[in-house]
């Protein structure tokens, strides 16, 4: 098989269900009602912790970040909340990828009185699954392991409607009530986040559909609303390098990573747009960086076949591309609990 062949298979195999980005793309993503996938995180003091050992409680999963205000005040929340409730069968639980600032975190924990266990995404298996895009985001989980609620962000009233719910799933308040006060408090709630999220959305729709001006537009609008979250910007990279437009991707791919150091897809972004300005030694040098540590590292194995092509070593290419492929039909014809 000639490469320019190989090349074409990988291109409809790979790219035509997922063309620029798919932010979930090594693992499912639970919606609000469905079963929640069960995952195994070691915690800060190294402890093994997995969320079957909480079946039949209530779980908070609370996503946040070290260097995000309001992430430390959903924690500090969340503690409170704990406090009070977890004689009731209610258990909190941290996630963070952080993995590089595990001092930090525990200085954190330390400082605010955090006494519930904060767990370490080391490779975004629970981010992925849990469809997170905000920081902070907080996920309810009831004592028959279904998801009732998710709260993205920190607002004013995220406490109140957080314990609304809590106390609605006890049986404390009856579903009249739980709506009147999240009725009552949606007049006074910072939408900003639910107003990304929801344009963030709609950029994935327009993407799909392939529809990119569309997209682009609504990209920028959400990052518009919330300038410090990363996916919408590695959507808008991913975008970009599908109109060609490699030094707008190139930035897009930049802010992301500083938002979030360990956004996997940005840095493979970051090579995918080096090869679309030129720079095809330094796009291989960042993208075999890129694969390390990544849980779903096709479409780096893409890129860098893409680049050994370019760069003429035919070999190099194939074997990338055939990496590439291995990876997509695993994830898609395998169980997620054995990829």
């Amino acid at each position: 098989m000639t490469i320019n062949n190989f090349h074409s298979k990988i291109l409809i195999i790979l790219f035509s269900p997922l063309l620029l980005f798919n932010p979930s793309a090594h693992s499912i993503t639970v919606q609000l009602g469905e079963t929640a996938p069960d995952f195994t995180l070691n915690s800060l003091d190294g402890k093994a912790v997995s969320l079957n050992a909480y079946k039949g409680s209530i779980v908070i999963l609370i996503y946040w970040r070290t260097e995000q205000e309001r992430s430390l005040m959903a924690l500090a929340d969340g503690q409170d909340i704990f406090k009070r409730y977890k004689d009731k069968g209610v258990q909190v639980i941290g996630l963070t990828t952080e993995i590089n600032k595990q001092e930090e975190l525990r200085n954190i924990v330390k400082e605010r009185g955090i006494d519930f266990p904060v767990l370490l995404d080391t490779d975004r298996q629970v981010f992925g699954d849990y469809g997170i895009r905000v920081y902070p985001s907080t996920v309810i989980i009831d004592r028959n392991s279904k998801l009732p609620y998710d709260l993205p962000g920190h607002s004013l009233t995220y406490k109140t409607i957080l314990e609304a719910h809590l106390q609605y799933m006890l049986g404390e308040i009856d579903e009249k009530k739980l709506n009147d006060i999240i009725s009552f408090r949606r007049e006074i709630v910072d939408e900003s986040a639910v107003m990304a999220e929801r344009r963030y959305n709609l950029a994935l729709k327009f993407t799909e559909a392939q529809l990119y001006e569309q997209a682009i537009e609504a990209a920028k609008k959400s990052i518009e609303v919330k300038s410090d979250v990363a996916s919408p910007r590695i959507l808008l990279g991913f975008l970009f390098l599908a109109t060609k437009e490699g030094d707008k991707a190139f930035q897009e791919f930049s802010k992301a990573i500083e938002i979030d150091p360990l956004a996997h897809d940005a840095k493979t972004g970051i090579g995918a747009a080096l090869i679309l300005k030129g720079d095809i030694d330094r796009a291989i040098e960042i993208l075999n960086a890129a694969i390390i540590a990544n849980p779903c590292p096709e479409r780096t194995y893409y890129e860098l076949g893409r680049a050994y092509e370019l760069k003429g070593e035919k070999d190099k290419s194939i074997e990338m591309y055939k990496k590439a492929v291995e990876k997509v039909i695993k994830r898609q014809v395998m169980p997620s609990s054995i990829k």
